[in-house]
């Protein structure tokens, strides 16, 4: 399987904990940093759009997990503080084409 995959389990078992929120809860705990990252696949940019303004105006990181920015055709998300952004991609890169 793909190396990312190892690499997800492997955060899932460092982090403190993790949680699922609605559609757009998550995005508004990491921006007034009550959470350090989000992290989803399967996306829709008219989901993401706004939230992505939202994040990255509170001083958030928001990419798809090939570090792209958001665009019409983004599929996934990795959005975290400044600190963690850049340490997640590296293990994360190409889990969702």
């Amino acid at each position: 399987g793909k190396p990312q995959w190892q690499n997800l389990g492997a955060i899932v078992r460092e982090v403190n904990r993790i949680r699922g929120y609605g559609d757009f809860y998550h995005y508004h705990l990491l921006a007034s940093g009550k959470i350090e990252a989000v992290i989803e696949s399967d996306v829709n940019i008219l989901d993401i759009a706004a939230l992505s303004v939202i994040v990255t105006e509170a001083g958030g990181v928001f990419s798809d997990l090939n570090g792209l920015p958001p665009g019409i055709k983004t599929r996934s998300v990795l959005a975290a503080n400044a600190a963690l952004h850049a340490p997640l991609l590296e293990r994360l890169r190409g889990y969702v084409a």
